[in-house]
């Protein structure tokens, strides 16, 4: 058996999410299927991470263990038509036995897209909410967000937290080109829900739905019944993952 690292891109507006699920579509479900029915036996994956109902990928990693019969340019030229059309095998790579796409990840970082127009041809990767943006207050945002924080205020937390919801952030900022914005973060590691109710939360101060000071309180770390709103999950991209 080698052990192999992956890179796939998906489109997630018609997946339940990363995880495989019984009786649902899922991104890993899809892949292992298209695997098995490759090597006619019982293949699984591990990937660095899970992604929600919704949620889309330009590089999500895994890992998988595969009998030594196939060249990696096979496998992939296999993958190409076993693969459904909103999942793409963009890299394949041999490496050590010990290599774990989840524990060896040391960043990831996501784009969350927000379009203040009507927009059509890229609906399913946006969140179209019409207003005319605060930029100061955008900036402001995304400029607290940098540095280690708890963000239990930003996250639904679930036992593989590790007992903590402290995260540190390296990057956090918004851009615009044509009425689209995009918001840039790149972390440690990221609790479930966490971009969106980050980006749900500056888009409301933008907004003048809810004002700064109490981003602010979000910010704490200590616990609010009211936790920042969050943003749907279409806007949402992982794209990358960083290992050492």
């Amino acid at each position: 058996m080698k052990r192999y690292k992956l890179t796939f891109e998906f489109e997630g507006t018609d997946f339940k999410g990363w995880q495989r699920q019984p009786d649902v579509r899922t991104v890993e479900g899809v892949i292992e299927d298209a695997f098995s029915k490759f090597y006619q036996e019982e293949i699984n994956i591990i990937g660095q991470g899970r992604t929600d109902a919704g949620v889309h990928a330009l590089a999500q990693t895994a890992h998988v263990d595969l009998p030594d019969r196939f060249t990696i340019k096979k496998i992939e030229q296999a993958m190409k038509g076993l693969l459904p059309g909103d999942v793409v095998l963009k890299g394949m790579e041999e490496v050590d036995q010990d290599f774990h796409a989840r524990f060896h990840a040391v960043q990831r970082a996501y784009q969350y897209q927000v379009s203040t127009k009507p927009v059509a041809l890229n609906r399913n990767l946006v969140w179209s909410y019409f207003f005319e943006p605060n930029i100061d207050l955008l900036h402001e945002c995304a400029d607290k967000i940098q540095g280690e924080h708890d963000f239990i205020n930003f996250c639904i937390p679930n036992d593989e937290e590790y007992g903590t919801t402290i995260c540190s952030i390296t990057e956090s900022r918004w851009r615009e080109k044509d009425g689209l914005w995009f918001y840039e973060i790149e972390g440690n590691r990221f609790l479930r829900h966490m971009v969106r109710r980050l980006v749900g939360g500056m888009i409301k101060v933008s907004a003048g739905k809810i004002n700064i000071n109490e981003f602010d309180r979000f910010l704490t770390g200590e616990e609010v019944r009211q936790k920042a709103f969050s943003a749907p999950a279409a806007g949402l991209i992982l794209t990358r993952v960083h290992y050492t």
